[in-house]
């Protein structure tokens, strides 16, 4: 995940023409500072994940900490991630979402109110792996995980759905065999199929949790999921440019918006298109993820599910070691990975806040200069001095705020005869002359 995350952030909100363009082929960490200004806005650190994965940390020390525990204590650590940091971050987290900082804001009150996030816009999904992960011989058990840990990030069935869907496929796939070399993993249809099975669960078991939320969501907005991947399994076998066009078609119909690319943010975008990678298109890890980062777009999630996923079927070894080495904080992230697969916190591990504030600040120094400066202009005229005509009852240098439409009115008003009387006045001068 991490490495997927990292490298896709130098991808993000960009085209596949300027992926091309700037990197050729997105095959490893790319530095971004050459391209600031010439077709990306941001610096991001090279070889440094973000916000995705950080998400995905907080739920694993969550979970490992507290074996009972669960949204509870994975809430904490998300609101001690949001404070402190330095400037132009939220807190520690680099590059969060709109949807995310929202839904963080919701937790900071006493008590915590409902998520304002209503968007399935896969926001979250990384967040439903650790648990996937832990409970992988317990599935029931991660779908309760998954589905708790879901409404208090979000409102957004589909979005819910798809968190808890991510986390079990990630566990799902540590059982499969690579196919050999040159073709696709073996099982994709009985995984689809699964996969089906699965969403049908977790709604039942949303159904049951939020009844109010369940009848909230109209009939039409229920199932979005299930049957995006029962499409996507009957058309399994057509062309890949096929397959993709109706991805896109499917997601515009369902999400009630204008999709063009797979690529984009959206959860019945990217767990279609990542599943096509991974089990169909992608000859290893290296190939899926790369095939994934070159449609830009939303290329950090895009790069944080495939490598997640990928990465359950090929292995610590399958990840090419220049990719394995490349990673900032890669032993970190590693004893945290052999933690939730042994469900015990490694021993030796950092504290989360102090290795993420660390990092955090780290990028900060390193990229400050490519910041945006602050805008110095004024937002308002400044005013002028007193013309000796002038009484002193029209006071122009007292300007009302635009907010204030009556005084604003009444002002321009007050210009306009003021003008006047002073052209009047000035025909006078020059008539006595």
């Amino acid at each position: 995940m991490a490495v997927g995350d990292a490298m896709g952030l130098a991808a993000k909100s960009i085209k596949p023409e300027t992926v091309r363009q700037l990197f050729g082929a997105m095959d490893g960490f790319k530095d971004v500072r050459p391209f600031i200004g010439k077709g990306i806005k941001r610096f991001t650190m090279q070889g440094l994940y973000g916000g995705l994965t950080q998400n995905a940390l907080a739920v694993a020390d969550g979970l490992l900490k507290n074996k009972k525990g669960g949204a509870r204590e994975v809430s904490q650590l998300l609101l001690k991630l949001s404070a402190g940091g330095p400037e132009h971050y939220f807190g520690v987290y680099r590059r969060p979402e709109k949807g995310f900082y929202k839904s963080i804001c919701s937790l900071m009150e006493d008590p915590p109110r409902a998520a304002e996030h209503d968007q399935a816009d896969a926001a979250f999904l990384t967040m439903g792996i650790p648990a996937g992960i832990i409970h992988r011989d317990r599935p029931e058990a991660g779908v309760r995980l998954n589905v708790d840990i879901g409404l208090l990030l979000s409102r957004n069935l589909c979005e819910i759905t798809g968190l808890a869907l991510a986390g079990y496929l990630a566990s799902r796939f540590l059982s499969l065999e690579p196919g050999n070399v040159g073709e696709p993993v073996a099982e994709a249809e009985l995984v689809l199929r699964d996969t089906e099975e699965f969403c049908r669960k977790v709604e039942t078991r949303l159904r049951e949790t939020a009844p109010g939320l369940w009848g909230e969501t109209g009939e039409s907005e229920r199932g979005l999921l299930e049957q995006t991947l029962k499409g996507l399994r009957e058309r399994w076998d057509v062309g890949l440019d096929e397959l993709l066009q109706w991805v896109c078609q499917n997601a515009s119909h369902r999400h009630k918006t204008s999709v063009t690319s797979p690529a984009q943010g959206y959860v019945l975008t990217l767990l279609p298109l990542c599943l096509v990678l991974v089990l169909r298109e992608g000859r290893g890890f290296d190939s899926s993820l790369t095939a994934g980062l070159n449609m830009g777009k939303a290329a950090d999630k895009v790069g944080s599910l495939i490598g997640s996923w990928a990465g359950a079927i090929y292995g610590w070894q399958g990840i090419p070691e220049s990719w394995r080495s490349g990673l900032v904080n890669g032993k970190e992230i590693r004893l945290r990975g052999e933690g939730l697969f042994s469900s015990r916190f490694p021993k030796g591990a950092k504290d989360i806040y102090e290795m993420e504030l660390g990092l955090t600040s780290k990028e900060f120094e390193i990229g400050k200069k490519y910041f945006q400066k602050s805008s110095t202009r004024l937002t308002r005229p400044t005013p002028r001095p007193m013309l000796s005509w002038e009484d002193d009852v029209a006071d122009e240098s007292v300007i009302p705020e635009k907010s204030d439409t009556a005084s604003w009115r009444k002002f321009h008003k007050d210009k306009s005869r003021m003008k006047k009387d002073r052209r009047k006045h000035l025909k006078l001068n020059d008539a006595d002359d």
